[in-house]
């Protein structure tokens, strides 16, 4: 089973994945203003919807559409637990404002690190990964050594810390403790995925912070 890249039109959205398998988990919603595409795209690739949706951080580019795709599915939300919060009752972390826009509060469940998230064709462990924001969290499958890493780390660069609740320290600490992992696929928020992704690619974004 794959993971899915869900289009949309605008392009300022984050990445939003499909993880297909018998449960299959949505990562990310984009900002929402083009929902349209993401739900009829998510339907032809995914007939029954996903089982859940989980939301890598609390930003208006990654979350803002969460509301009308549960709307459409009506399955549970999930972010991690120190951004959930801010989806539950948006507040100026969402930076909803630098868009033009606001964003419509959902019920997200908690996500801590450890927990286990299972499409029936991977195994995601939840790793808190602050830096971002403060509850940004990647999605790891050791198996396979596929990262969905939201925000935190990209394809040549990481995320930017000068947003509210982010914190340069706490990124450093994240991407020293991803160079440890076995990343063979990389699935960022922002920018190309990379599924031959090596400790070279990871050593040149650590140089990039300064480690």
């Amino acid at each position: 089973m794959s993971i899915v890249t869900i289009p949309s039109s605008v392009p300022y959205d984050s990445n939003i994945f499909l993880v297909e398998g018998e449960r299959p988990i949505l990562v990310d919603s984009g900002t929402g203003q083009d929902s349209g595409t993401v739900i009829r795209r998510i339907h032809e690739v995914c007939p029954e919807g996903p089982s859940m949706i989980v939301a890598t951080h609390c930003h208006y580019d990654h979350a803002g559409g969460l509301h009308d795709l549960v709307e459409e599915f009506g399955c549970p939300v999930y972010a991690g637990w120190r951004d959930a919060p801010v989806i539950r009752h948006p507040d100026r972390r969402d930076v909803a404002a630098l868009f033009g826009a606001a964003m419509r509060p959902v019920d997200a469940k908690d996500l801590r690190e450890g927990d286990v998230l299972d499409s029936g064709s991977r195994r995601f462990t939840v790793l808190e990964t602050p830096g971002h924001t403060e509850g940004s969290i990647c999605l790891y499958d050791e198996e396979s050594g596929t990262l969905i890493s939201g925000d935190t780390l990209f394809l040549g660069g990481y995320g930017r810390t000068d947003f509210m609740g982010g914190s340069f320290d706490s990124m450093l600490a994240s991407l020293v403790r991803l160079s440890k992992l076995d990343i063979r696929e990389l699935f960022p928020g922002h920018g190309s995925t990379c599924e031959s992704y090596t400790p070279g690619m990871m050593a040149e974004v650590l140089r990039m912070a300064g480690v």
